[in-house]
């Protein structure tokens, strides 16, 4: 009757391990913080989303590996839902996030683009391995526009966008709010990365394990716990940076982790284990992957910012996919 509470304490310990192997391995990025001169919206998308979406990558490649791609895929789509509803939207909430032309024309017309690029890839009901290439080579260009659109300014200003990254890298995993001791080295990386494994692999196995053990759906526990449960890093960047008054942060952490998981999660599993999928299956997250990049993008033209009234719509984007979901395979049991 209790053969669950094992998989469920795997499950938290996946959790805490994941998030802990996402700090250690952030913190070591600020070694390179002296010689990186961008804004801070730059350094969200490029260092701290990459590096806090390395559990999404970690949890669906070994998920692929084991052998249960509904939480490999589900995981993958459902996070994007989750990071533009937890770490955008929640945001919003507690705090307007300011905008700009460029933001809106550049990076978020592209988050929209590239969900719809991954929706056409994966309707037919393939991922095949050169789809998962085409995902990870869209990612180049990405990269490079955000790299080349800023023009390196004074000393004082370097300065400046260094003291940023310090921050938005300190932010990523901070869930208990404690005082965080910056841990650079390579002794102190391969940790992180070693921990961030063992945390993937705790997490995969506890929710294998539940799905076995209460008869739930696993394409249910991939969109629920285990996309939430990988989204922890960036929505505790987001948490902090906003209560700071870093939106600009916020949003480059948002836009670029949706962009990052959309690309690099969906091609690894693409890569490794090219399968065939029901398209049934996929339809409900795929819509709504899609429906709230391109939402996010209308809220952000309306007046240039992302009002409280309009990150109240975004977080309810996620409530009412899991919902979907239910109705639509009559509570997501087998």
């Amino acid at each position: 009757m209790l053969e669950w509470i094992p998989w469920v304490v795997a499950i938290a310990v996946g959790f805490i391990t994941l998030n802990q192997g996402a700090k250690f391995i952030t913190d070591n990025a600020t070694r390179i913080s002296g010689k990186i001169g961008r804004s801070r919206f730059v350094v969200g998308a490029l260092l701290v989303s990459t590096l806090s979406a390395l559990p999404e990558l970690l949890v669906s490649g070994i998920a692929a590996e084991e052998g249960s791609p509904e939480i490999a895929l589900g995981n993958a789509l459902a996070s994007t839902v989750v990071t533009i509803a937890f770490v955008i939207g929640a945001s919003a909430l507690v705090r307007p996030i300011k905008t700009s032309r460029e933001i809106v024309l550049r990076d978020a017309v592209f988050l929209a683009i590239v969900t719809l690029v991954a929706a056409t890839l994966l309707l037919d009901g393939n991922l095949t391995q050169y789809e998962g290439l085409a995902l990870v080579a869209l990612f180049v260009p990405y990269v490079l526009n955000l790299s080349v659109s800023q023009r390196t300014g004074p000393p004082e200003e370097i300065q400046e966008r260094v003291d940023d990254l310090t921050i938005g890298l300190e932010f990523t995993g901070w869930i208990f709010g404690r005082k965080v001791e910056i841990r650079a080295g390579i002794g102190w990386l391969i940790l992180g990365v070693l921990w961030s494994v063992m945390g993937a692999q705790f997490l995969v196995q506890g929710a294998i394990g539940v799905s076995a053990v209460v008869g739930l759906n696993p394409w249910f526990m991939g969109i629920t716990v285990v996309a939430l449960g990988t989204s922890l890093p960036d929505i505790a960047a987001a948490y902090h940076a906003t209560r700071r008054g870093y939106t600009d942060l916020v949003l480059g952490v948002g836009i670029g982790a949706s962009v990052v998981t959309t690309l690099l999660t969906l091609g690894v599993i693409g890569l490794l284990r090219p399968s065939t999928y029901s398209v049934e299956l996929l339809l409900p997250v795929v819509g709504a992957m899609v429906l709230t990049s391109f939402l996010l993008l209308a809220l952000m033209l309306g007046e240039w910012k992302i009002t409280s009234r309009s990150g109240a719509v975004l977080t309810s984007s996620y409530f009412a996919m899991v919902a979907f979901n239910l109705v639509w395979f009559r509570g997501g049991f087998t």
